[in-house]
């Protein structure tokens, strides 16, 4: 009988993994959403804010950036991405194992043996082993091929880790463009309801007015019908900003990370003023998105993970290579040494998976080749979208210059109709409080469209990668632009000489080898034509001969 005591350490182990593991029903995924859902809705319920003072733009990105949990997922997959690639380099550490076999028998391990080359048996059974045995041993081996694959798994971890960097990077970036967005629209709706909420009771309270003049026959039928439908109109553009206050407010919220409600206040002091932008060359801030958008990064990256796969799949064709040491201690009183060293060098090798190997290097070498096309695509898709948003700021700004025009007038019109009403001419009390709130309603459009103008010059620095753009920043991208441009020439002067260098290697070789084959050619027709000479000669001497011949046989 043998025991083997790692056996009977690995059995309750399996067993404790099997009932932590378990197997869930449908039902048991149902009741654990419930109570998430539970859990969930208490505590957004509890994320509230404490002050009650205005927000400005500035504290709503600091509080979307620390609470917003979209990022918060981003920057734990970038802890997790951390965490494989610590795991990856401890994958180049050698193996070492630790064995140790407690045997047990019920009976002596005794054998006897026959003999080969005479016949007849041994003198009987013989013992080389004791009954109880315990064998140590310690082994350190290290696998030239797993080191290599690690260090390049580790290379690749390193890369995704960037990758889920620039990830993040881009993902704050839009969050502060959405913040953006949603602050301007709460801050224009907001200010919309302060002029229009007396307005709107005033224009409410017209309509009994309309009536009361109709009955009394102070106006006719069809201009009452005018006036009541004029006021209804106007009524509906304006309740339309009150309607778009709450959709904007749960909009923030929600991206601050807070439950989405409508209880938010922002400063709206920032549509007071009309700023006016820097900014620098178009073609400059081409350059300037194509250096720090993170997507053409990511694009970069996991090209150089394609990349590193090119050299693992090289490396998985070399033989497998292993240097082992280890230490054996075995208590046999029977063995001649009980404990001893080894040391050796094992090699591997599987021919039959050299086609597969080449087959998959060929393809991510391809996918390299694709990587870098996306790479130019991107890039392409990118100016593209500076174009466009620099296009959109000019219009915007446009936009809001016509809607200011249009309230100056509105307002001027309506100034003078109240000092005409004051000095006592003639105006309808109708007509003055229609132009109140056309008046209202062009302030208003005039403020919506200074807050798309805000918008669109930060949906501009979101498209170049940037969350603000001042004159520091602008020489400091317009310096890395510069070194990044002398980089580029002085790498195509580099490789320009290096190609002038083998260009005229090259064709030295050539003419060398012109005048060698010249020469030949030459040696070769010298031969030919002392070959003609030779044989002219030879068909002289022939010809001599025969006359001599003929001669001394005439006079013979």
């Amino acid at each position: 009988m043998r025991k083997n005591n790692s056996l009977l350490v690995m059995i309750p182990v399996l067993f404790a993994l099997i009932a932590v593991s378990g197997c869930k029903s449908s039902e048991d995924y149902a009741a654990e959403r419930g109570k998430k859902a539970v859990t969930h809705h208490l505590l957004s319920q509890q994320r509230e804010i404490q002050d009650g003072r205005p927000l400005s733009l500035d504290q709503c990105i600091e509080i979307a950036l620390r609470n917003n949990l979209d990022v918060r997922v981003y920057e734990l997959e970038q802890e997790v991405a951390k965490e494989f690639r610590t795991a990856e380099a401890l994958g180049m550490l050698p193996e070492l194992t630790l064995t140790n076999n407690f045997t047990a028998r019920s009976n002596s391990p005794a054998s006897s043996s026959k003999k080969l080359v005479s016949t007849g048996q041994t003198y009987g059974a013989s013992v080389s082993e004791d009954r109880n045995i315990n064998y140590l041993n310690i082994d350190l081996m290290l696998s030239m091929l797993d080191f290599g694959i690690a260090y390049f798994n580790t290379q690749q971890a390193q890369d995704r880790v960037y990758i889920r960097k620039q990830r993040t990077e881009r993902a704050v970036q839009n969050l502060s463009f959405d913040v953006v967005r949603a602050y301007f629209r709460v801050a224009a709706a907001q200010r919309a309801i302060k002029m229009t909420t007396t307005l709107l009771e005033q224009c409410r309270s017209r309509f009994e007015l309309i009536e009361q003049a109709r009955k009394k026959k102070q106006i006719t039928v069809p201009f009452a019908y005018q006036q009541a439908t004029r006021f209804i109109d106007m009524e509906k553009r304006l309740t339309q900003f009150v309607r778009s206050y709450e959709n904007a407010c749960v909009e923030l919220r929600a991206l601050l990370g807070y439950y989405p409600n409508s209880n938010i206040f922002v400063d709206e002091s920032v549509l007071d003023r009309v700023p006016d932008f820097k900014l620098p060359e178009i073609s400059t801030m081409e350059q300037i998105a194509l250096i720090r958008r993170p997507e053409l990064y990511e694009v970069d990256m996991q090209r150089h993970v394609n990349l590193v796969e090119c050299y693992k799949t090289i490396a998985m064709m070399f033989p497998n290579v292993k240097l082992f040491v280890d230490w054996s201690n075995n208590n046999n009183s029977y063995l001649y040494n009980q404990s001893w060293w080894e040391l050796g060098v094992r090699a591997a090798y599987n021919l039959l998976k050299l086609p597969q190997n080449i087959q998959r290097y060929r393809s991510h070498r391809k996918q390299v080749e694709t990587e870098e096309m996306r790479a130019y695509a991107q890039a392409v898709a990118v100016m593209a979208q500076v174009r466009i948003a620099y296009g959109n700021l000019l219009s915007a700004r446009e936009r809001y210059d016509l809607n200011r025009k249009v309230y100056t007038t509105y307002d001027e019109n309506l100034q003078a109709a109240l000092k005409s009403q004051a000095v006592g001419r003639t105006m309808q009390q109708l007509e003055l409080d229609h132009m109140r709130l056309a008046t209202t309603e062009t302030s208003i459009e005039s403020l919506m469209s200074l807050g798309d103008y805000y918008v669109a010059y930060y949906r501009l620095l979101n498209v170049m990668g940037l969350r603000e753009l001042d004159a520091r920043s602008a020489d400091e991208l317009a310096e890395e632009i510069s070194d990044a441009d002398n980089r580029m020439k002085d790498e195509i002067a580099a490789a320009r000489k290096a190609f002038d260098e083998q260009r005229a290697a090259a064709m030295k070789e050539a003419l060398e080898k012109q005048k060698l084959l010249e020469a030949e050619n030459a040696a070769a027709a010298a031969a030919e034509r002392r070959a003609k000479v030779n044989a002219q000669i030879d068909k002289r001497i022939e010809a001599e001969s025969a006359n001599s011949l003929v001669q001394s046989e005439k006079k013979q």
